[in-house]
């Protein structure tokens, strides 16, 4: 009996959708190293140290070369980062046109003057540019002049509600920790939004005229803004909510990150709450010197991609890519 496997490396990467090609190039690599450890011996060596602890020196000759290729081949793949890092920020970025990925406070003008470029940029890192594009990104008018950047995963603007949308993406609710949760919310990036907005300081220059981040987004037409932490999945594999980030996350560091920028918030003579949901963890904010509408908060699941993109994409949809290249060439390899 025959049996059917899907791989991706096998096919014609020119005619992958963008989807498939954010795993073309970080699998191929993976396949490469495979073929190196499955025909040289070399490939991996194991130092004294490690041939003790392994036990390689103690297991029965008839399964050492079967075991010394088990250790050798499942080391390297889990040492391997092969793209894994910002795949799902990559895919999110990949579903809606203005959608881009590692949003810098510094690089907003970029963003919302050539979002394209900014998003070819996130996805296929600087070596996908054409060297005019490079040259766009270095003659750029806009300059920073502030003192902390920040940068958050993934943003979009909604161009038939003047509305930006960032959101710091955790893949489970149990990821990160308790301190990697509470800083979010805290003065390593959350904090650092609320300060700007509070002080209204000028952070951006083009040419002889500055801006605030608020005098920014208005010049580019933004009405909205609105920050969040998205929290995709349970452990369970299912999209997450708050009752499962209480149940098996760290929902309580975010609380305390929330109460933490709430009471920021408090002391600020220029920002004030006008409506909060402190069990879902959101706020919406007023600003006494300007329009712009703000909301801050966590959002769960399939809540993610709605406020994202303002369509309804279930989160699963984001893993639907099944390819049989990795589990089959590492058991080839072994």
């Amino acid at each position: 009996m025959i049996a059917k496997r899907n791989l991706l490396c096998v096919k014609y990467k020119n005619r992958l959708e963008i989807g498939q090609i954010l795993l073309y190039e970080p699998y191929k690599n993976i396949l490469i190293n495979f073929k190196e450890l499955c025909i040289n011996v070399n490939a991996k060596d194991f130092d004294p140290v490690a041939k003790v602890y392994d036990g390689l020196l103690s297991v029965p000759v008839e399964i050492r070369e079967y075991y010394e290729a088990l250790l050798g081949v499942t080391s390297y793949y889990q040492h391997s980062q092969g793209g894994k890092g910002k795949y799902i920020e990559k895919k999110l970025s990949s579903y809606f046109e203005t959608c881009s990925l590692n949003i810098e406070i510094s690089k907003l003008p970029l963003w919302l003057e050539y979002p394209e470029l900014h998003k070819k940029k996130g996805i296929f890192t600087q070596q996908g540019l054409s060297q005019e594009e490079r040259r766009i990104f270095r003659t750029i008018e806009w300059d920073w002049i502030g003192d902390r950047d920040v940068s958050v995963d993934v943003g979009s603007t909604i161009k038939d509600e003047n509305a930006m949308v960032l959101i710091e993406i955790k893949n489970r609710v149990d990821t990160g920790g308790t301190a990697g949760r509470r800083e979010i919310w805290t003065s390593e990036k959350f904090g650092i939004f609320v300060r700007y907005l509070d002080s209204n300081k000028k952070i951006f220059r083009k040419k002889e005229k500055e801006f605030s981040f608020t005098e920014l987004l208005e010049y580019f037409g933004i009405r909205d803004f609105e920050l969040y932490i998205g929290v995709l999945f349970d452990k369970s594999d299912n999209p997450a909510t708050v009752e499962t980030d209480k149940a098996h996350g760290f929902y309580s560091s975010s609380k305390q990150g929330f109460e933490y920028l709430k009471n920021l918030i408090k002391q600020s003579s220029t920002i004030s709450i006008v409506k909060e949901d402190s069990k879902n963890l959101q706020m919406e904010l007023s600003l006494a010197y300007s329009h712009l509408k703000v909301k801050i908060g966590a959002v769960y699941g399939n809540d993610i991609t709605s406020i994202l993109f303002r369509k309804n994409l279930p989160v699963s949809d984001l893993l639907l890519l099944r390819y049989d290249d990795i589990w089959l060439s590492q058991l080839i390899t072994i």
